[in-house]
């Protein structure tokens, strides 16, 4: 089975829409409602990183510049849940914040122009479909950000979404639905930790005409007990545009 390529620069993004933020900032998230009829399983919540409170900044001065301080206060994060923010351009560990009883959050994480970080709670055994954001600096002198939703191709459909869970298993599949006017390319896949228990048993298929589709599939094989949790990168191109696609691998 080949493994994952060692990874390669990230591919250039354009960010869709931006919002400043300071060392601190108020992130607000909504639930997105279920939209498939039974017996289908609903999708799971999103977290929502569309609404920016901009008149609830605050001013939280990190000792490390390189920290980014955020904060929500009364969002739609459960009570009791812990939020997870992962640094996609680096191995870091995941970064971690308890909710509050107001649905708000605060994590603290270190961060670098361009990078690119995901979004995620838990709850108990129910998580959060991710969230993915590029965060920017426009003055490297000053302590303000911005923030931007990763961009992705609308007409490009992924099932069951950016996570693979095994649950037991041994193998997961991901679907993808080519619903653009151009054919799709995936390219280049590795991962961000190169853990050994995740493995491409085949060859991403290399081109995926307008109106069809195609399958991806990842073999599991437990190598330590508790938490596996890898990052599968693949680079997506649709009419000369390349964006990288982080798709989370996790058993638990």
């Amino acid at each position: 089975m080949p493994p994952f390529r060692s990874r390669s620069s990230r591919a250039r993004r354009a960010l869709a829409s931006s919002a400043p933020l300071t060392a601190g900032v108020w992130l607000l998230a909504s639930a997105c409602g279920p939209g498939v009829a039974t017996p289908m399983p609903e999708p799971p919540t999103a977290f929502d990183l569309s609404g920016f409170d901009q008149s609830a900044v605050t001013a939280k001065i990190p000792l490390d510049d390189r920290v980014l301080v955020i904060q929500t206060a009364t969002g739609n994060v459960p009570e009791g849940a812990t939020v997870r923010v992962t640094n996609l351009d680096s191995t870091d560990p995941v970064a971690a914040g308890a909710g509050t009883p107001q649905g708000g959050f605060e994590v603290d994480l270190i961060v670098s122009d361009g990078q690119e970080l995901r979004f995620e709670w838990v709850n108990g055994s129910e998580h959060s479909a991710p969230a993915d954001a590029v965060i920017s600096r426009p003055d490297p002198v000053s302590q303000s950000f911005q923030i931007a939703v990763a961009p992705r191709f609308a007409c490009l459909k992924l099932a069951p979404g950016l996570v693979l869970a095994f649950d037991g298993k041994t193998h997961a599949t991901l679907g993808v639905e080519n619903g653009c006017a151009d054919a799709v390319t995936f390219t280049n896949p590795r991962s961000r930790l190169g853990l050994s228990d995740f493995a491409l048993p085949a060859t991403p298929p290399a081109d995926v005409a307008p109106g069809k589709s195609a399958q991806i599939g990842v073999d599991f094989t437990r190598s330590a007990a508790g938490l596996r949790e890898d990052v599968l990168f693949l680079d997506v191109t649709l009419s000369g545009q390349t964006i990288r696609y982080p798709i989370t691998l996790r058993a638990e």
